[in-house]
């Protein structure tokens, strides 16, 4: 990006700072995570790990939650991503999200369980509870699990480091790039929450780390290592199986890859490399036989993943304006408010295009049409209940790489680095709002303002005009997340209780209150230190210990690391 590749790339040194970054990012991210599902769709991908590892199959039951929700799509009601089964498993019914989500989580799942039964008395307490009317259950199973994203989102972070190093960035800049990723953009809410698009980005971003160690080695002239030969292709495929419609940015990375990697052996003049191409492509198609045989297993057909009618291609075939202004510039869902620091990526894009450096921008701009493309033109642009965009998280880390050389290339040029701190602010201002007030909370309220912002016309069916109000609703500054949180959270802060005027909150001429519809969005028990407190009558002692211990332990890593950052400037 900024010069060759460094061939220090992997030393001592940067593992040890990217092991920092990692903990402080987990720090901040432990510190604010939601424990428990946030949303349906989330409780339904948490049930399908449940049913995995106790009864070893994809199909819901067994639990409160389970029974409750295959009661309700049993009645044909609408609410849950859940489809019945193949015939001769029609009573079955199974989530039709990736099987990556629950499979990566067995582990997790098997540590809650195990901590459970040395807590009985908080388990006991958790299941004498109910949420929307269903008694809970499996509390430390639910805990555990919900840790998945904040460690995969502090370990993109720690990947960033990595990546920026490799391609030639100071380590001071590197540095920047992966923290500010995890703190500076929407990355932040989406790892405190339990949907799939976290994982899914981790492991895309893996996978092109590994890819470059092993083109790294291949320019050297040695044999690239098999361990990240393997990791390529099976964290490609873990990519795929978590999110299937990342099928056309797994293909670019797969072409990048063989591209890029056939290049190296022709210059350094050796014969086509097969064994290399074989290695690193077998997991991801092992994985692809995976999705095949699941599919076929729950739902009778190899290619159906369980969306039925909901994605086929007419779900593409409209008009795109209002999805491409919806996650760039729209208020309530714009990647120019929710991840500002992806603007650095102009000056480099055209920087390295000047230099003839085209490998890495054609990759980004490869990863921009096949991922970007796609979620701008479906209806449901916006990631349906979330804080940003978050179909397009996938595609952040890529775009952040760029922002370690930018900051590198501008430093010394006083306007410049202003302009990009702002920058940078004006992210972290926009994580905190979705940190400190959980997005469920805000889109609740949104919506029963906008009723009465937007009344409903007689002709109009009552859930077609709430899917309305609800993408209207993003394009208006007086519901915009980022600044309708903050609002929020004053009004919590100075001790106004619960509920809302709506002239206050949205600024709306009627002088009504509205009050957030479910127990977990009121205060702060969208936090799971708190909910263990409040709730559960835990103790509050665990989180900021397990805090202060990361931030302990990339304070001794930074220390160990010092010498060379300051060496290097």
């Amino acid at each position: 990006m900024t010069r060759d590749l460094s061939p220090d790339a992997a030393q001592p040194t940067d593992r040890t700072l990217a092991w920092a970054v990692f903990c402080i990012l987990l720090a901040a991210y432990l510190a604010t995570f939601s424990g428990m599902p946030e949303n349906p769709d989330a409780e339904v991908e948490f049930q399908t790990t449940s049913a995995l590892a106790r009864r070893g199959s994809f199909a819901l039951g067994g639990t409160s939650e389970a029974e409750a929700i295959v009661g309700v799509v049993h009645q044909g009601r609408q609410g849950f991503n859940v489809r019945r089964g193949r015939p001769g498993r029609e009573q079955e019914f199974f989530s039709w999200s990736g099987v990556g989500q629950p499979l990566a989580a067995l582990p997790l799942y098997a540590a809650g369980a195990l901590v459970g039964r040395w807590f009985p008395t908080l388990e006991a307490r958790h299941r004498a509870t109910t949420e929307l009317g269903v008694a809970r259950s499996e509390y430390f199973e639910h805990l555990f699990v919900g840790l998945r994203n904040p460690l995969l989102g502090a370990l993109t972070g720690a990947l960033l480091f990595v990546a920026a190093r490799r391609l030639g960035v100071r380590r001071r800049f590197a540095l920047a790039c992966g923290l500010s990723y995890g703190l500076c953009s929407f990355a932040w809410p989406q790892a405190r929450g339990t949907l799939s698009d976290v994982q899914a980005s981790a492991a895309l971003f893996l996978a092109f780390v590994l890819a470059e160690g092993a083109l790294l080695d291949a320019r050297r002239a040695r044999v690239p290592l098999l361990v990240s030969l393997c990791g390529f292709g099976f964290a490609l495929g873990l990519a795929f199986l978590t999110r299937p419609v990342l099928a056309p940015g797994v293909a670019v990375l797969v072409l990048y890859f063989v591209v890029r990697l056939v290049g190296a052996a022709r210059a350094a003049g050796r014969a086509f490399p097969l064994r290399e191409l074989t290695v690193g492509l077998a997991p991801a198609l092992a994985c692809l036989g995976v999705f095949l045989w699941t599919n076929h297993s729950r739902f009778g057909d190899p290619l159906e993943a369980g969306y039925g009618g909901v994605a086929g291609l007419h779900w593409f075939l409209r008009a795109p304006w209002q999805g491409l202004l919806g996650v760039t510039v729209s208020p309530g869902s714009g990647l120019l408010w929710f991840a500002p620091g992806i603007l650095l990526v102009v000056p480099w894009f055209v920087h390295a295009l000047r230099r003839r450096e085209r490998a890495l921008p054609a990759l980004v701009a490869g990863l921009l049409v096949a991922v970007g493309i796609p979620h701008t033109l479906i209806p449901s642009w916006y990631g349906a209940w979330s804080y940003g965009p978050r179909y397009l998280l996938p595609l952040i880390p890529f775009l952040w790489l760029a922002l370690g050389a930018t900051l590198e290339r501008i430093w010394a040029r006083a306007l410049l680095r202003l302009a990009a701190c702002l920058l940078l602010l004006l992210g972290t201002v926009t994580a905190l709002g979705g940190v400190l007030v959980e997005y469920p909370t805000n889109l609740d309220l949104t919506l029963q303002a906008a009723r009465i912002a937007w009344p409903r016309p007689e002709a109009v069916d009552e859930l077609v005009h709430e899917d309305e109000n609800f993408v209207r609703a993003k394009f208006d500054w007086r519901f915009a997340a980022p600044w309708a949180h903050w609002r929020i959270f004053l009004h919590r802060a100075s001790g106004k209780g619960e509920r809302f005027p709506v002239r206050e909150l949205y600024f709306l001429e009627p002088d009504e209150l509205i009050e957030p519809q479910w127990e977990r969005s009121h205060g702060f028990r969208h936090l799971a230190w708190v909910d263990l407190r409040e709730r559960l009558g835990g103790p509050s002692w665990p989180g900021p210990l397990v805090c202060s211990l990361l931030m302990l332990a990339s304070t001794i890593l930074f220390v160990r690391a010092r010498g060379a950052v300051l060496e290097q400037g």
